[in-house]
Formats: C-alpha cells, structure tokens, sequence
C-alpha cells in the first residue's frame, strides 16, 4: 500500500509574532518605521488592555529616530500593565528613551548602547527648514530630558554622551542607569 504523506501548512509571515504576542511579548529590531511603530504601538495597546500580566517589549538591533520614539515613548506611558523592557544586541539612537517608562529593564551580556543623536532632513523654503530644525531640537530635547531622569543623571550629560556618539556595554549600561541589570551567560559546565 502506498504511503502518502500530507505536507504540513508553512507558517503565515507573521506565524512568530503570533507566538510572542501570545506570550504578551513585543519583539522590535532594525529601523523602525511608521509602519512599525504603528503596528508595534497597537500590539501594545491591546496587549495592555487584554490582561493585568506584564508585557515584555525585546529590543534588539533597533533604532529609532525621533517621531519614532515619541509614538511608542506614548504608548508605553499610557499602559497600565507592568512592563518589562529587554535589549539585545545594539540598541541606538533614539529607541534608547524606550527604556524610560519600563518598570524592569535588562539587557543580555552582550548588548551595546549607542547614545547619539538622530539626523534629519528636511527640504522647501527655508521657513519651512527653520520651523522642523526647531521641532526636531524641542521633541529631542524632551526626549533627552525623559532619558537623563530614568538615569537619575543630568540632561547635560546625557545630551553630551549623545553628541559624543558615546557607546556603551551592557555593564556601563547599568552604571549609567539605562538597565537595571544583565542578565546571565550560559554556564559551560552546567553550573
């Protein structure tokens, strides 16, 4: 008799973050556009309101410029659920503020933390450029300033770290107070 098998059905694009969402977990990495950061800000939101338990949001290769920022930097403000933010690999520019209003924020051994500024661009008549270079310094500023006071540091370091371009381990991270802890390496021996 012959034997017929019946291949199983591939996973849909979205099939993992289904899996995470299912765990209350918002996983974000590489450059996160508006179509990300809408689609992460709404996960949020219905994650906070589905539930009490913590939501987890993984950050791992991620940068965010400023309006990207201030999108989910609203969003996590405005849950009401505990929120647990992890980084892993680099973390930069800007999505660094989304570690601010997190209620426990870890970071792998291996993960940096690039504390810089983010470019823009703007084009049309100058009025126009004068008007979005001031926006851009205010929503920087703001966002500097939410930085500096989850780092119980003053906003003047912060902003010169950020001009500096300064990069920092996942160690000098906690020091610095942008985590809370590292978590753990994988023991060799099983200890």
């Amino acid at each position: 008799m012959p034997v017929t098998s019946v291949p199983a059905p591939a996973p849909g694009p979205d099939w993992l973050a289904e899996r995470l969402f299912d765990k209350r977990i918002v996983s974000l990495t590489g450059r996160l556009d508006a179509e990300a950061t809408n689609r992460a800000a709404a996960s949020l939101a219905l994650l906070d309101a589905s539930d009490d338990g913590e939501v987890q949001l993984w950050l791992h290769g991620v940068d965010a410029d400023i309006d990207a920022a201030a999108v989910l930097l609203d969003t996590l403000d405005l849950m009401g659920v505990p929120l647990h933010v992890h980084c892993r690999g680099d973390v930069r520019g800007m999505a660094i503020a989304l570690l601010a209003p997190a209620d426990r924020r870890t970071s792998a051994s291996h993960a940096t933390f690039h504390l810089r500024e983010p470019q823009t661009s703007c084009t049309g008549p100058a009025s126009d450029v004068a008007v979005a270079a001031e926006h851009h310094e205010q929503q920087l500023r703001r966002l500097q300033q939410r930085i500096a006071d989850s780092c119980g540091r003053p906003v003047d370091t912060v902003i010169g770290d950020m001009r500096d371009h300064r990069i920092l381990t996942a160690d000098e991270a906690r020091d610095y107070g942008l985590i809370d802890a590292v978590t753990g390496a994988r023991s060799v021996d099983g200890e």
